[in-house]
Parts: C-alpha cells; sequence; structure tokens
C-alpha cells in the first residue's frame, strides 16, 4: 500500500468514525414525535414504519440484522438521551409519509420552544441579542445535531447575513423534511426569544420545492427558493442587533455552565475524535492548529490526548487532515471566498500547500474542483 493510499484509508475510516457517532438530542426528536401526535399519528406507527425502512435499506446493502429505532443510549425518556442520525432521517421521512404533510417542517417550526434544542435553548434565549445567541451555537451544538453528518454556517458582509445548514456526510442521506424542520425551527425560535417578527429576505432549500410552496411563503413572509446550493436564512445584518426579551447576563451564564456539563457527560471520554474535531476548526484560521493548542481547548495534556487517538488507532495528524478535507468541500462551495481565503481559513500559510493537500485528496485542484461542482449545480 503506498503512503498516499494508507493517508486515504485513514482519512476515510475517520469519517465513517465520525458519521456512524453522529447522534441528536432527545428534545429535537421529541419535537417530532409530538408534531405527528398532532396531526394523528401515534409515536408507535412512526417508530414502527421508520424500522421497516431502515430494515428495507439494510436488506438492500446486504445487512440482515434488522433495525431498532430507539435512542443511543437506550432510556427515550431521559432528556439527554440521543438518537443515532440514521434512525432521525428514518423517523422524519416516515413522518412525512404517515401524515402526508409535504410540509411537515412548517408544522415542526411552530412547535418549537427553548427544550427543543437541550439546554443550549435556555442558554440562548438569556442571550444579549439575536448575534450573539448565534455566536454561541457552535459551542455547544453538539447537545443537539453531533458532529459528522451535517454543519451550521454562518455568513455576513456589511449589509446582510446569511445562517445556513449543510450535510457534510457521504454515507448519510440528506433529508428534505429534516433540513426544512431546522431552518424553519430557527426561524420560529428567533422569533420567540426576540419577541418580535423577524423580517428575512430570502429562504433556500437546496431539495426541489412542491408544486405548491405557498405555506412555505405565508410561513416565512419571503421569497422562498428551492434547489439552491444550500440551505439558509438571509436576513439584514442590521438583525444580529436586536434585543432579545429574556435576556439575563446571570441566568445566561448558569445555562452556558449547565451547557457545558451536559456536553462532559453526553460525551465520554472515548469520543475523542469528534472533540477534537471541533476544538481544531476555530483554530486553524490563527494557525494554531497544533497539539499543544488542541489539548489545550480541550482541557487536557497533549500526552493525554495522543494517548486517547491511540486508542483509537488515530494520530493527531489523522484528524488535522481529515478537519480540513471536509471544511475545504465547504468552503470553496462559497463563490466569495478565493483560494487563498480558503488556504488561510485551513490554517495552511501558503496556497500552493493547500492545493497539494487538496489533490492528494481528491485528485483534483481545488478550482477545478469548484468549477465541477458549479456544473453540477447548473445542470
Amino acid at each position: 500500500m503506498t503512503h498516499n493510499a494508507f493517508d486515504l484509508s485513514i482519512h476515510a475510516k475517520l469519517e465513517a468514525d465520525l458519521e456512524a457517532l453522529s447522534t441528536v438530542g432527545a428534545g429535537f426528536v421529541g419535537g417530532l414525535f409530538d408534531v405527528c401526535e398532532r396531526l394523528g399519528v401515534p409515536r408507535a406507527a412512526l417508530i414502527q414504519h421508520a424500522n421497516f425502512d431502515l430494515m428495507r435499506r439494510g436488506k438492500d446493502h446486504g445487512d440482515d440484522r434488522g433495525a431498532d429505532v430507539r435512542p443511543a443510549n437506550r432510556q427515550e425518556s431521559r432528556p439527554d438521551a440521543r438518537w443515532p442520525m440514521q434512525e432521525v432521517i428514518a423517523l422524519f421521512n416516515a413522518a412525512t409519509t404517515l401524515t402526508g404533510k409535504v410540509d411537515l417542517g412548517l408544522a415542526f417550526g411552530q412547535q418549537t420552544r427553548p427544550g427543543t434544542f437541550h439546554v443550549l435553548g435556555y442558554a440562548l434565549m438569556t442571550c444579549k441579542t439575536i448575534g450573539e445567541a448565534i455566536e454561541l451555537v457552535p459551542h455547544y451544538r453538539r447537545l443537539v445535531f453531533d458532529i459528522g453528518y451535517s454543519e451550521m454556517q454562518f455568513r455576513s458582509t456589511a449589509d446582510e447575513a446569511q445562517l445556513g445548514w449543510e450535510v457534510v456526510s457521504k454515507a448519510l442521506p440528506y433529508c428534505p423534511s429534516l433540513a426544512e424542520s431546522l431552518i424553519a425551527a430557527w426561524y420560529s425560535f428567533g422569533r420567540w426569544i426576540a419577541g418580535v417578527d423577524l423580517p428575512l429576505k430570502e429562504v433556500r432549500f437546496s431539495h426541489a420545492g412542491p408544486k405548491d410552496a405557498l405555506s412555505y411563503a405565508q410561513y416565512f413572509g419571503c421569497p422562498v427558493r428551492f434547489g439552491t446550493n444550500d440551505n439558509a436564512l438571509v436576513f439584514s445584518r442590521k438583525l444580529l442587533a436586536m434585543p432579545l426579551v429574556q435576556a439575563d447576563e446571570t441566568l445566561h451564564l448558569a445555562m452556558r455552565e449547565q451547557a457545558r456539563a451536559a456536553i462532559e457527560k453526553t460525551f465520554n471520554a472515548g469520543d475523542i475524535a469528534p472533540r477534537l474535531r471541533q476544538a481544531l476548526i476555530p483554530l486553524m484560521p490563527k494557525y494554531e492548529a497544533t497539539l499543544d493548542k488542541a489539548s489545550a481547548s480541550l482541557a487536557m495534556s497533549a500526552r493525554t490526548l495522543q494517548r486517547r487517538l491511540a486508542e483509537q488507532g488515530l494520530q493527531f495528524q489523522d484528524v488535522l487532515d481529515a478537519t480540513r478535507k471536509d471544511l475545504a468541500k465547504i468552503y470553496l462551495k462559497d463563490p466569495s471566498l478565493g483560494m487563498l481565503d480558503v488556504a488561510l481559513l485551513l490554517g495552511y500559510s501558503e496556497q500552493s500547500s493547500f492545493t497539494r493537500a487538496f489533490k492528494s485528496w481528491f485528485g483534483d485542484t481545488p478550482s477545478g474542483w469548484r468549477r465541477q461542482t458549479q456544473i453540477r449545480l447548473i445542470a
């Protein structure tokens, strides 16, 4: 096996591990159960249909073990229960089929409350402004959507801001009703914590839309486009300064501490690769994606971090390279970012270094990959 082939196998192993570990908080899944109950679909029927779908998919891939849709930690009633991502996707697909509602995500968004987002929801509602709440999400987002399946994206210019969500997993499928539910939930929760309407400029979804999309325009109060290259809420940058009605600094600090404790309790020490990946993302643009800096951000020594990675058959560089590889695809889909911008965001001091790394991963240059991706989107 060549050195490059060995590197690629390590990357593939890490990506598969991250996706297999990806889970969703019970509060978010509970929101789906509540919506379906109100629409006449009992929880048991929803789970049964999702089980059938997973069994069918397993047989299609040569797996006859069947399925058992329930939380990963097997205690559904607990607020810290976690549902495997593939089972959540099956539940949302089943919900769309059984309810017959194409716009199921809008019903999901309407009933969104703090508990939908675990303790993170309470931390968000006590922030000072909408902008501060958005900035807080990446720190504790794992309480709702774990790393591996999707990424939250936030971009802003002098006049406009975009809050988006993109599926980065290769192994797990994109789910339109899940995407719509999350985007609708963000919008609904934002209005709820602000106590006023939040005017949007546009809402975008990357999947194909229904024949009649009037309900979407009515829900969001703005143009809604389907078949775009992202899922996003687009709004005026001025909204970032919008004060929140329940802002409380003392309570906010307490909620952040609870969120931190919940992450430590939920994600044990064996789950080190996704934790390291999350720690590396803000370090890379500052050229601080080193073993020492990363271990410090994880509150452990460099030696301890190396030991825990070794227990999973990984090295620090493996995780760093795989993280860069995944983020490179995301950044290159943003036309506002030049090649040098992407290189710097990934922690490369020279564009040429990034180009060599990217070619070893994908067999193409970054600019060539971007052109091919744009052609596929247009087609």
